[in-house]
């Protein structure tokens, strides 16, 4: 029995060996990868020396690391120099050796910002331990810059949640009047490309009910919603045949697609508000309006009229889609010239055989992803779009359908156009 309690006992305590030599030999073999493997003792170390020592130190390991974007290097560095700040603020360094810490810790901050946090959370709490206005709106503008770039729809929904939190955290901390606008131009344009990306919310919705003077005539109101694909963002209004429309730009998602707002009207001096609510499937909707005087909600439901598709089954090229087209607008024949003006930037003019009718698009936007093909026509503010599909027809090549939204008097036509030369 003795015996077999000596060998019991001699094999646990070579395993406990085995065990260590494996760990040390692993850790000789695989050395700490990270810029700060033992963090305690590095501050330890900070601790020790003066402040002179402790500025070029933190000046050195900012530069290294500026243009970083390796995630678990970037995740070290920020718990490092968030333990570098309190270790200066404690040891009562002069000013210039506590910006310079705090500078370290903004630039990991941002880069964790630029390259790898996507999560809202992680993203809202980066903005605001930012420490200065011009780091805020650069990290705003660094994505309003990209806003095309992003095509996921989860990375998108984050962004969002992030603009909406940037912008009330710059309100928060005071910031100049330009910061937070930004954060709201953000929102706007992110909201306009996670809509490029989701399918059938565009189109006309038919009134079934509204509050107020118009309710005699619900039958007649439209609601016409759609995006331009450039700076004017997603355009909304209510449409009445004799009355001036209430008109919306820069409109919006909170929290997912089926919830649409904005708060300023480009047709108005008057500020206006305008709330959406739709169904899964975009088919019916409710929301209010706010009247701009009284400042009295209005609320209202419709129906969907007319969908507009955004998605084709063989997207033409940037190439096959300029030249000229044979169409029918309001029963007058004639030719759609498109020409392209810059990268994915279109102008188009409708001329009526019989001269009737001229319509020029300035503004013309597309997505060779989709097949997204949109033509914007602006008179007194009030615009007229033509949303269509680019698709490539292997008989007569490319060729456009879609619709013809007018924001102004509730008109809609469909549009089917073959290219001619």
């Amino acid at each position: 029995m003795l015996c077999f309690n000596s060998v019991r006992i001699w094999l646990r305590n070579l395993t406990y060996l085995i065990i260590f030599l494996t760990a040390f030999l692993a850790e000789k073999a695989f050395p700490c990868s990270l810029p700060i493997c033992d963090i305690p003792a590095e501050l330890k170390t900070l601790e020790e020396k003066g402040q002179s020592y402790r500025f070029q130190y933190i000046s050195k390991i900012k530069t290294n690391y500026s243009k970083e974007k390796d995630e678990s290097t970037l995740n070290n560095l920020l718990d490092f120099s968030r333990a570098v700040v309190e270790l200066v603020v404690k040891s009562k360094d002069e000013d210039y050796v506590l910006r310079e810490a705090k500078g370290f810790r903004d630039n990991t901050l941002f880069l964790l910002l630029q390259w790898v946090w996507r999560d809202c959370e992680k993203m809202s709490q980066a903005f605001s331990e930012l420490g200065s206005e011009s780091q805020r709106y650069a990290a705003i503008d660094f994505f309003l810059r990209r806003t095309g770039e992003f095509r996921k729809e989860d990375e998108i929904r984050n962004l969002v949640c992030f603009a909406n939190s940037a912008e009330k955290t710059s309100r928060k901390l005071n910031d100049a009047e330009y910061i937070p606008r930004h954060a709201v131009s953000l929102a706007a344009g992110l909201s306009t490309q996670l809509l490029e990306i989701i399918n059938g919310w565009e189109g006309v919705f038919k009134f079934q009910s509204i509050d107020g003077p118009l309710a005699d005539e619900v039958d007649i109101l439209k609601l016409v919603l759609f995006s331009t694909g450039g700076d004017l963002g997603i355009v909304a209004a209510i449409s009445h045949p004799t009355l001036r429309p209430m008109i919306f730009q820069n409109v919006s998602f909170t929290g997912k697609p089926q919830n649409l707002s904005s708060r300023q009207s480009f047709a108005s001096q008057v500020p206006s508000v305008i709330q959406l609510q739709f169904d899964e499937k975009f088919y019916t909707v409710q929301g209010y309006v706010l009247e701009p005087i009284a400042l009295k909600k209005i609320f209202f439901k419709a129906v969907r009229e007319i969908k507009v598709d955004v998605f084709a089954k063989k997207p033409c090229s940037e190439a096959d889609v300029i030249g000229q087209y044979e169409v029918v607008v309001s029963e007058l024949k004639g030719i759609f010239s498109v020409e392209l003006i810059g990268p994915n930037q279109f102008a188009g003019a409708f001329s009526s055989l019989g001269g009737e009718l001229r319509l020029p698009f300035s503004f013309g936007r597309y997505n060779q992803n989709t097949g997204r093909l949109t033509f914007i026509n602006l008179q007194a503010n009030v615009p007229l779009g033509w949303r269509l599909l680019a698709e490539f027809d292997e008989e007569r090549g490319c060729k456009l359908v879609g619709w013809g939204l007018s924001t102004f008097n509730t008109s809609r036509y469909a549009l089917s156009m073959r290219k001619i030369h």
